[in-house]
Order: structure tokens, then C-alpha cells, then sequence
């Protein structure tokens, strides 16, 4: 190593070379990296679009054992929050809706909102449906959260774009 530096010292052609390379890699790097992901990541949605829908957060109350399905969706299944979907550990998030639109149990439904704070698609289910949102219609869906800090998270309390797809 200490005979590379030598070398790099006593020939200036080498030394100049030796400062760009830095420059040129980074340079590389800006301008390759930003066309490498322009296409990759479509973070539209494409489907029935409904505006300006209150979106609130829930989260299973896993204490509450006189309660057991305050963990379950509807149907008795396991809820996946938002938090699961990120850390890779769920496949969906549980979306709660009215029961009385008739959703069928499963529908895909994409927020472009959270998909773009997020930086991807972010694979929302209707599962859950809850006695406070009855009579709500499309204004208003509720979003699984892992815990109450959680569902104090102002990107997911707020008015968003529902994409049935």
C-alpha cells in the first residue's frame, strides 16, 4: 500500500486522475440513479376513485381478554396493521369500511396519499367493519395501526383518495 503512494506521488498524471475519480463516481451516481427508478416504482392507482375520505386509525387491543375479537377482523381472522406491512411481515393492511356498501370481505383498495408518503404501494384489504362507521357510506374508512402511539399519526388521520381496484 505505502509503495501505491509512492507511485501516486511521483507521477502527476496518476495523482490528477486519482482526485477525479470521487468527483466522477458521484457524478455517475447522480445522474444514473434517477434514471434507474423514474419508471420502476408506479405509485398511481388505477380504479373507482372516491375523494376527500376521512381516514382514522384503530389498532387491536390485545389486553382486553374479555374481548377476544378486538384482534379480529370480521370474519375471525387475524388483523394486519400498517406497521406489519412495512416491516415485511403481513401481505395486506386491514381496512375497515362500512358494512352497509356490501364490499365484498378482501377488496383491494389503494391511497395514493400513503403510498407516496410511504415511497411504495402500500396493499390495503377490506376486512373490518366497526358500529362507528355504519351509515358513513365512502366518506369515511378506518386503517389498522400496531398501537395507540401509532394511531396518533397525522398521515394516517387525515381526508385521502380511496382507489378501489
Amino acid at each position: 500500500m505505502l509503495t501505491r503512494f509512492v507511485v501516486i506521488e511521483r507521477n502527476p498524471q496518476l495523482r490528477k486522475k486519482m482526485r477525479l475519480t470521487p468527483f466522477l463516481l458521484l457524478y455517475l451516481l447522480q445522474s444514473n440513479c434517477k434514471a434507474l427508478f423514474d419508471d420502476e416504482l408506479d405509485l398511481t392507482c388505477k380504479g373507482k376513485t372516491f375523494r376527500n375520505v376521512t381516514l382514522t386509525a384503530y389498532f387491536p387491543d390485545y389486553t382486553d381478554s374479555d374481548h377476544e375479537f378486538g384482534y379480529q377482523d370480521k370474519r375471525g381472522r387475524k388483523l394486519r396493521t400498517l406497521q406489519d406491512y412495512l416491516d415485511d411481515r403481513a401481505e395486506f393492511v386491514t381496512l375497515s369500511m362500512d358494512d352497509h356498501l356490501g364490499i365484498p370481505y378482501g377488496t383491494q383498495v389503494c391511497i395514493p396519499e400513503l403510498n407516496k408518503h410511504f415511497g411504495h404501494k402500500i396493499l390495503l384489504e377490506v376486512r373490518d367493519s366497526s358500529y362507528d362507521l355504519l351509515g358513513r357510506g365512502y366518506s369515511r374508512a378506518d386503517i389498522c395501526v400496531r398501537t395507540e402511539i401509532d394511531s396518533y399519526d397525522l398521515n394516517v388521520n387525515k381526508f385521502v383518495t380511496l382507489v378501489f381496484v
